[in-house]
C-alpha cells in the first residue's frame, strides 16, 4: 500500500516543514557543516521526501537507500539529471566531460570500462601493495614527529593517497602536488548548490587536468611501463580499444577518486577519535580493532555523503510511488546514523559489529577502490596511534563548505612520541645514566635505542661508515643505497664483553646486532647452535616474524656491533620480502642440519607461546621455507 507522492501537490504543515530542512541542509553554509542533526530532523518529518526546491526525492533511511543502490530500475542518468539541474551544463567543461566518465555510465558501457580497470583493484593487488603503503606511512610520520606536529592533512591526509595512486597510475612523483588543488576546485562539480564561481574554477582545472593526461597518455603511448596507465593505452579486447577520450576520462577519475575520498576520511577520522577519547585508549588497548576501524569511521563521519540516481521506470521507495525520470538524492550519510540500522548511531563506537557502510555506493556502481581506501586508513591509524602517545588538536579546524564530499581543510595537531619523552632539560640528573656493567642490560639497550631515535641519531658522517659496513653485511648487501641509508639513520654501535648476553631466548626482540668485530655462541633448549662472527647478523628472526628470541646469544670474545631497530627491519622486509627469504636462506646455509627440539621458555605472560621454537617453526613453514630454531 503505497502513500500519495507529494510531488504534485506538496503541501501541508509537516511537508513544508521537510522542506525547511531539506534546503537549509543542502543550500546553507550551516547545513552543509553540521548535517547530522537535519538528516535525524528529515528522516523523521518525510523520509521519503520530494524537494520542490532541489527538483529531487531525499531519502534518509539506511534500507531505503540501499535499495536503490543495488535496484537497476534507478541509474546514473547523468545527462537527464544536468538537463533536470542546470539546463546549459554542456558549456561547462567541467560537467560536459563526467557524461562520459566511467562513474555516470549506465549498462553495457558502463561494464566495458569497469572491466578493463577492475584488475588494478584485487584483494591479490591490494594485499601486494600493503608493504608499500607502510613504507609511505613511515616516511611521512617520520616529518611530523620531527616537527612535533603540524597540519595532519598537509603532511600526512593528502600526500598518502596520492603517492598510492601516483603509482599504480603511473604520474611521476614531481607532478603530483599540482593535483590537490585541481581536484579541490573540480569536485565542487558534485555539489547541487555550486555557485558560478565555483564552476569557473571547475572548469579550469578540468582544462588543466586534461591537458596533463594529454600529454601523459602520448608519453605512455612511446614509452609504456608496467604500471595502469600502461595496461589501459596497450589494451586491446578483440579490437575494442580505449580512445583518448575515454583514456583522459578513466585517468582523471582514478586519480581524483584515488586520492579525495582517503584524505577526508583521514581528517574525519582523526577527529572523531579526538572527540572520543576512550575509543582512541581502546585502540591503543586493543590492536585487533584496528581491522574493525575503517568502517566504523565510515559510518561515523564518511567523506562521501550523497549519491544521485535517477529513475528508469516507476519504482516504489519507503511505501511511496515513484515516477519515471526522477532524480533520486540518497543520502548516505544519513542511511550511515540511521537509528533503525545501528544503535546509538551518533556515538564513534570501535567495537561495533556488523558494520556495512553505505560510503562506497552499491550495486553495479560499488566503489572499485573500497579495499584500497580501507587499508590505507587502517594503517594510517595503526601507526599513527601506535607511534606517537600524545595527539591533541592545535587550533581550529576549518571545513570544506561542502555536502557530498565531507572533509576538513587543515588538522591542526601536537604529537609526543610514543613511548612518553620527559621534558628535555641541561641538569645532569635528565641524561640517560651510563651503561651498566653485567651480563645482560637489556634494558638500558632499550632506553639507548630510543635516545638515539628521538634525540641522538648518528652523524651524517658517521651514517655513510655504518651505511658502508651495512652493505658488506649478507643480505644487507642486496639493499639499494636508500634502503642501507634508511638502516644506518637509527643505528647505533654497541659492544660487549666475553660472557655478555646479546640476546636471551624467550625475550621481546626489539633490535638485531650485526657483528663487525668479535664472536659468540647460541644456544637454545640447552644445546649449542654454532659460532657467530664478523658480518654475521644476531637477532634477526624476531623482527623478521614476530616472534620472542628463539635463542640466547653470548659474547665468546670482545665484540663490536651496530644495533638496527625492529621497526626499520620490519618497514625493510616489508618492503622487500626477498631479504626475507635471503635471511633464512643464510641461516640455513651457516647452521645446517640443525633440529628443532623443545624449548624450555618460562610461561611468565598468557601471549607467550609454549614454545618459541614451535612459534618460528610455524611461522616460517607458513612463509613456505624450512626453518631453523634461531635468534
Amino acid at each position: 500500500m503505497s502513500v500519495e507522492s507529494p510531488v504534485h501537490n506538496g503541501s501541508g504543515p509537516t511537508h513544508e516543514r521537510a522542506e525547511a530542512v531539506a534546503q537549509e541542509l543542502f543550500l546553507t553554509p550551516e547545513g552543509r557543516a553540521e548535517p547530522y542533526a537535519r538528516y535525524h530532523a528529515l528522516r523523521f518529518l518525510a523520509p521519503t521526501h520530494y524537494s520542490e526546491a532541489l527538483h529531487a526525492w531525499v531519502l534518509t533511511r539506511y534500507e531505503d537507500c540501499a535499495a536503490v543502490l543495488r535496484d537497476p530500475r534507478l541509474v546514473r542518468g547523468y545527462a537527464k539529471s544536468m538537463d533536470t539541474r542546470r539546463p546549459a551544463w554542456r558549456e561547462r567543461p567541467s560537467l560536459a566531460r563526467r557524461e562520459h566518465s566511467m562513474l555516470n555510465l549506465d549498462g553495457p558501457a558502463h561494464t566495458r570500462q569497469r572491466k578493463l580497470v577492475a584488475r588494478a583493484f584485487t584483494p591479490r593487488t591490494v594485499e601486494q601493495l600493503r608493504p608499500r603503503i607502510e613504507i609511505m606511512v613511515d616516511e611521512l610520520l617520520d616529518g611530523l614527529g620531527d616537527a612535533g606536529g603540524g597540519d595532519l592533512m598537509a603532511a600526512l591526509a593528502f600526500p598518502l593517497p596520492v603517492k598510492v595512486i601516483g603509482e599504480l597510475l603511473g604520474v611521476p612523483e614531481a607532478d603530483r602536488p599540482p593535483f590537490r588543488e585541481l581536484v579541490r576546485r573540480i569536485t565542487a562539480v558534485f555539489e547541487v548548490g555550486a555557485s558560478e564561481s565555483e564552476l569557473d574554477a571547475a572548469d579550469q582545472a578540468a582544462v588543466e587536468i586534461d591537458g596533463y593526461f594529454t600529454t601523459l597518455i602520448a608519453a605512455v603511448r612511446a614509452h609504456p611501463g608496467d604500471d595502469l596507465l600502461s595496461v589501459l593505452v596497450g589494451v586491446d579486447d578483440g579490437g575494442d580499444r580505449l580512445s583518448d577520450d575515454e583514456l583522459r576520462s578513466m585517468a582523471s577519475l582514478l586519480f581524483a577518486a584515488g586520492f579525495e575520498t582517503t584524505t577526508n576520511l583521514v581528517g574525519n577520522g582523526i577527529l572523531a577519535l579526538l572527540r572520543h577519547p576512550d575509543q582512541l585508549e581502546l585502540l591503543r588497548a586493543q590492536p585487533g580493532l584496528f581491522a574493525n576501524l575503517p568502517d566504523e569511521l565510515l559510518r561515523y563521519d564518511g567523506t562521501v555523503q550523497m549519491t544521485t540516481r535517477i529513475t528508469a521506470e516507476p519504482v516504489q521507495v519507503g511505501g511511496v510511488d515513484i515516477d519515471t525520470d526522477e532524480t533520486v538524492f540518497a543520502l548516505l550519510g544519513a542511511a550511515n546514523r540511521d537509528p533503525d540500522r545501528y544503535p546509538d548511531p551518533d556515538r564513534l563506537d570501535v567495537t561495533r559489529t556488523d558494520i556495512r557502510p553505505l560510503s562506497f555506493g552499491g550495486g553495479v556502481h560499488f566503489c572499485l577502490g573500497a579495499a584500497l581506501a580501507r587499508a590505507e586508513t587502517e594503517i594510517v591509524f595503526r601507526k599513527l596511534l601506535g607511534r606517537f602517545a600524545d595527539i591533541e588538536l592545535d587550533g581550529l579546524v576549518p571545513m570544506r563548505d561542502r555536502l557530498t564530499l565531507r572533509g576538513p581543510l587543515s588538522v591542526p595537531l601536537t604529537l609526543a612520541n610514543h613511548p612518553r619523552r620527559a621534558p628535555v632539560s641541561p641538569a645532569p640528573a635528565a641524561a640517560l645514566a651510563a651503561r651498566p656493567s653485567g651480563a645482560d642490560d637489556v634494558e638500558w639497550r632499550a632506553a639507548f635505542r630510543r635516545h638515539v631515535e628521538t634525540q641522538a641519531a648518528p652523524t651524517e658522517e658517521d651514517r655513510a661508515g655504518i651505511a658502508t659496513l651495512l652493505g658488506r653485511v649478507p643480505p644487507f648487501r642486496e639493499c639499494t643505497p636508500g634502503e642501507v641509508a634508511q638502516l644506518a639513520a637509527t643505528a647505533y654501535q654497541v659492544s660487549f664483553e666475553p660472557g655478555d648476553v646479546l640476546c636471551t631466548q624467550g625475550a621481546d626482540a626489539s633490535e638485531c646486532y650485526v657483528i663487525a668485530v668479535g664472536e659468540a655462541t647460541a644456544t637454545a633448549c640447552g644445546r649449542q647452535l654454532g659460532t657467530i662472527g664478523a658480518d654475521d647478523v644476531v637477532g634477526e628472526r624476531g623482527p623478521l616474524l614476530g616472534l620472542r628470541r628463539a635463542a640466547t646469544v653470548t659474547a665468546t670474545s670482545h665484540i663490536l656491533a651496530y644495533a638496527i631497530g625492529q621497526d626499520r627491519l620490519e618497514a625493510l622486509f616489508a618492503h622487500r620480502p626477498d631479504l626475507a627469504v635471503s635471511m633464512r636462506d643464510d641461516v640455513e646455509r651457516r647452521y645446517p642440519g640443525i633440529e628443532r627440539g623443545p624449548s624450555h621458555v618460562p610461561q611468565d605472560s598468557e601471549s607467550r607461546p609454549s614454545s618459541s621454537v614451535e612459534r618460528y617453526a610455524d611461522a616460517a613453514e607458513t612463509l613456505g621455507r624450512p626453518s631453523s630454531p634461531l635468534t
